[in-house]
């Protein structure tokens, strides 16, 4: 008996030195997993891990820097969106540092209120956010290299996509020597704007930069060109030739002289471009200028097929857009929603993108007879087809979806042209004659020297084409918002990001293309869109009848007679009849839109329940079925 009760006693004392153990274990593991790194990604895309770009910039990084982080950490009214936010970055910023520890140094400041930190941190222009108590919660980022001092004055959170590309690209331009100059001839303004003094008493205020330009500035020189330039400079690396209306044949032969000479060239034409407020004040006022634009002579040299009066339509990439009135929202075929197999797969800079909008763009094809190669960029569905471009002017958007028929055929919607030229010109044209009152170009330009002629282009030549300007303005492409002070920007799709990709691929600034070019943090219900689109084009059907039926019934109307002076209408018996079987099948009609809308509903909210019980009961029933798995095993053993 006494035995079997001190064997019990060591049992249970046996027992409880393990439990004591295990919380003891549990403890230690916690209290030093908190002082450890340690980050394993398991994102599809590896959103959390630093890209193949930032690891070549980092790596390449020559003369010491150092990166200070300012993050208030503790203070009582900072949100805890920024506690964690903060934490994010500087747990990247640690892992920029491992790249390259013999040239990176990593400082981490708390600028506490009245604090020294907190004075460095204004020296160095930070702009911390008022806490409404008098406080202020720094988060930035300054990079130092010698006298070279760039900073990034406040992370917002709303730019966590884009947080290693931009301390990726402070990096870069701290540590870049020169930049490549980028050359910008443009009949938009895309450098901003100021009112003249009639515009400036109808209140109209200076205009910015767009946000590519200012994007663009970020890693190259910008150098604006007039568009009736003679020449170009040779400090030029890459010329951007933006909406070109009506060149002189002066103004093309200096392109042309430009991509003989090995420069880069960039084109964005428009059949109708909706950002052209030229032509949109010109058609207030009566007048029938145009908005679109073209480099007819440089596209027949090189064999590009473009006309500057057609529009491509696409219903496989159809945009919902409200079209107001009873018709309401439709997809428009004009504006292309492009996604992921609208890109080119092959190349870095557009593989890895997802979403863009083209507003009423063109296309290009390439003649058989060309001697260069188009390697397609943005390419439609083959369920697209061309309409005149004046029909946006006087057709409603039901009936420019009608007028839109695919062909069949793929087009490209942006192209790199590659490939040996000969020049368009057989010599240097005359320029345009000057308009009263102004100086002749050449005369102004007499003291310079003119550049020699060249009939064929050093070696292979390198042209991006794109058949839109719309879809870089800040209207299609971007958000703006204000934040302590400054101007923020958050994209609304890939538009911004293709068209600085594919400068920076030009540019040779393909390490930053890799970074920028990456996956998305959410991701859209597919199943749900394909669930709303079929209602959709069921909905637009029955929404059609009834505008018919509207429209027929409204030319009954206007034949009835009006009495003069008593305004009484007059109805005959027949036209009475009329007006109630309208009503009648007005009303199915309207039954059957609310009928449509509630099924569209149900669909969805059904996927969404499945859904939602799948996350919530799918783990739980598989980890029970594995906890009864080896509870039988492990009776079955002792058994």
């Amino acid at each position: 008996m006494t035995k079997e009760i001190k064997k019990g006693k060591l049992q249970f004392g046996s027992t409880a030195t393990k439990i004591v153990l295990i919380f003891i274990i549990i403890i230690a593991i916690n209290v030093i997993a908190a002082g450890l790194y340690f980050r394993w990604d398991v994102t599809e895309e590896n959103l959390y891990s630093l890209s193949e770009g930032t690891t070549e910039i980092v790596n390449g990084i020559q003369s010491p820097i150092t990166i200070k982080y300012y993050h208030t950490k503790n203070l009582e009214g900072l949100p805890m969106t920024y506690k964690n936010y903060g934490k994010k970055i500087n747990e990247l910023l640690i892992e920029f540092k491992n790249l390259n520890p013999e040239m990176i140094t990593y400082e981490t400041y708390d600028p506490k209120p009245d604090s020294d930190e907190e004075e460095w941190a204004k020296k160095y222009g930070l702009s911390g956010i008022d806490l409404g108590t008098g406080e202020r919660a720094f988060m930035g980022i300054v990079v130092i290299q010698e006298d070279n001092e760039i900073s990034l004055p406040f992370m917002d959170p709303r730019r966590e996509q884009f947080l290693e590309y931009d301390i990726t690209q402070l990096l870069m331009q701290a540590s870049q020597d020169k930049n490549k100059v980028v050359g910008i001839m443009s009949s938009l303004p895309v450098m901003g704007s100021m009112p003249n003094r009639f515009q400036q008493m109808q209140g109209q205020r200076p205009q910015p930069r767009w946000a590519f330009m200012e994007e663009l500035q970020k890693t190259f020189k910008i150098k604006e060109l007039k568009m009736d330039v003679l020449d170009i400079d040779d400090e030029v690396d890459i010329l951007m030739v933006i909406h070109p209306k009506n060149l002189h044949e002066a103004t093309q032969y200096a392109i042309d002289q430009f991509v003989m000479r090995g420069g880069e060239l960039v084109i964005l034409v428009d059949p109708n471009a909706r950002v052209d407020e030229q032509a949109a004040m010109a058609a207030q006022m009566g007048s029938m200028a145009s908005a679109s634009s073209d480099l007819s002579k440089l596209f027949k040299h090189w064999g590009v097929q473009y006309e500057s009066n057609k529009i491509l339509g696409d219903k496989d990439h159809a945009t919902r857009v409200n079209a107001g009135g009873a018709t309401g929202v439709i997809a428009y075929s004009l504006w292309h929603s492009l996604n992921t197999q609208s890109f080119n797969q092959d190349l870095v800079a557009t593989k890895e993108l997802e979403t863009m909008l083209l507003v009423e763009p063109g296309a290009f094809t390439l003649g058989k007879d060309s001697p260069l190669k188009l390697n397609s960029l943005l390419v439609s569905s083959q369920n697209s087809g061309f309409i005149d471009s004046y029909m946006t002017r006087f057709g409603n958007p039901v009936n420019i979806n009608k007028g839109v028929k695919g062909d069949g055929t793929q087009y490209s919607l942006a192209g790199i042209l590659t490939g040996e030229l000969t020049s368009a010109f057989s010599k240097r044209p005359d320029p345009p004659q000057p308009k009263e009152g102004e100086q002749n170009q050449e005369e102004e330009s007499a003291a310079a020297t003119p550049k020699p002629y060249a009939s064929k282009s050093q070696g292979s030549a390198k042209i991006l084409l794109i058949a839109d300007v719309d879809f870089i303005s800040d209207t299609f492409s971007v958000d703006k918002f204000s934040l302590l002070g400054q101007t923020m920007i958050q994209p609304k799709n890939d538009n911004l990001n293709f068209m600085v990709n594919m400068v920076e691929f030009l540019g040779g600034a393909e390490a930053m293309m890799k970074i920028r070019s990456r996956g998305r943090f959410t991701r859209p219900f597919t199943r749900f869109e394909e669930l709303q689109k079929n209602a959709q084009s069921q909905y637009q059907e029955a929404e059609e009848r009834l505008s018919a039926n509207l429209k027929d019934v409204q030319d009954k109307l206007s034949q009835l007679n009006i009495e003069k002076g008593t305004n009484k209408v007059v109805l005959t018996k027949e036209q009475i009849d009329k007006i109630e079987q309208f009503r009648e099948e007005e009303a199915k009609t309207k039954t059957d839109l609310r009928k449509i809308r509630k099924l569209l509903r149900q669909d969805i909210e059904s996927e969404k329940t499945n859904l939602t019980l799948m996350n919530l009961l799918l783990v739980p029933i598989l980890m029970t079925i594995i906890g009864l798995a080896l509870y039988y095993r492990r009776m079955k053993k002792r058994s």
